[in-house]
């Protein structure tokens, strides 16, 4: 049987990614993070505590495991810095070096971020894989230089490398750090304290491209099962939709209304106004099309929010 090796295996889409491969059978499913295993390793074969800024232990498990296929969905989105580079630039390139040294063969599905693309001009709009990439902040510019490390090998050396780029992803577990999982957060906490409920948020006119973690990882597994080496490409519903819209229609699942409130210490300097991209790539290159209603998407994260689901 085949080994399926996934980094970040005790994250969002990670967990979600697991569960697919395991209903699909077909891989001995190994993860790998630094945090403890979630509720779907429960249905790993194997699990890693592993730190991918440690060459030799990334090289000990490489090794040891010749993985068929890598995942690497493993990344931090926020924190300090040096910490962000570290384990998104580094991290990748400890991976990618072992992975050539050891199983050469591997396939590697790396996952980006539609951050990569940066501010982009709305007559631009929808981005495109060849749309110029300048991300600003350290996440956007530590995804695109790990895309870059990513499609060196590829190109270079001839690994099998192909990159995602996701847009903003939504599903039940969603981590209270994207803008959906914190909109679930705060309405849950206002609706149990007393009085009228209300939720403080940023700019709600900034537009963004939301898909289900379900289409998500359907790209994944099609990426990876491909011949589409050296390539990115974009995973996203190509449709735009203001915070506020999405916003509303999560609360339309709430028990009673919620109210919004602008809070102007919310609104990140330099935040992008309007991104949403193109999958026409993907789907001409591996029949991706998403099928999943955002509003079917926002149902099930509200509905997980109050169980726990998907965590």
């Amino acid at each position: 049987m085949k080994t399926a090796l996934i980094t970040g295996s005790s994250g969002f889409c990670a967990r979600h990614l697991i569960r697919r491969l395991s209903a699909e059978g077909g891989f001995r499913l190994v993860g790998a993070d630094v945090a403890d295993p979630s509720e779907a390793g429960s249905i790993l074969d194997g699990f890693l505590p592993l730190d991918l800024c440690d060459a030799p232990g990334v090289s000990n498990a490489l090794e040891r495991l010749r993985p068929d296929v890598v995942f690497h969905l493993a990344g931090v989105q926020s924190g300090e810095p040096p910490a962000i580079y570290r384990t998104n630039v580094l991290g990748t390139a400890h991976l990618l070096e072992t992975a050539r040294v050891t199983c050469r063969r591997a396939r590697v599905l790396a996952v980006g971020s539609a951050a990569e693309y940066g501010p982009v001009e709305r007559k631009d709009l929808p981005v495109k894989e060849e749309t110029p990439c300048s991300p600003r902040g350290p996440y956007g510019v530590s995804k695109h230089a790990s895309t870059l490390i990513g499609l060196d090998y590829a190109r270079r050396l001839g690994m099998r490398v192909v990159v995602a780029r996701p847009f903003n992803v939504v599903g039940a577990g969603i981590p209270p750090s994207l803008v959906v999982g914190a909109l679930a957060a705060r309405a849950r906490k206002a609706l149990a304290a007393e009085g009228d409920p209300v939720i403080q948020v940023g700019n709600l006119e900034s537009i963004r491209d939301f898909i289900a973690v379900e289409d998500v990882v359907d790209a994944y597994v099609k990426m990876a099962a491909g011949e589409h080496w050296g390539e990115v490409f974009n995973v996203c519903s190509g449709e735009p939709h203001t915070v506020l819209e999405v916003a509303e229609a999560l609360l339309s699942f709430a028990p009673r209304p919620v109210r919004l409130e602008v809070n102007p210490a919310l609104v990140r300097d330099g935040e992008v106004s309007a991104s949403y991209g193109s999958y026409e790539k993907a789907r001409a290159a591996f029949g991706f099309t998403p099928a999943t209603r955002l509003k079917d998407a926002l149902r099930v994260c509200w509905a997980a929010s109050e169980t726990g689901a998907g965590t």
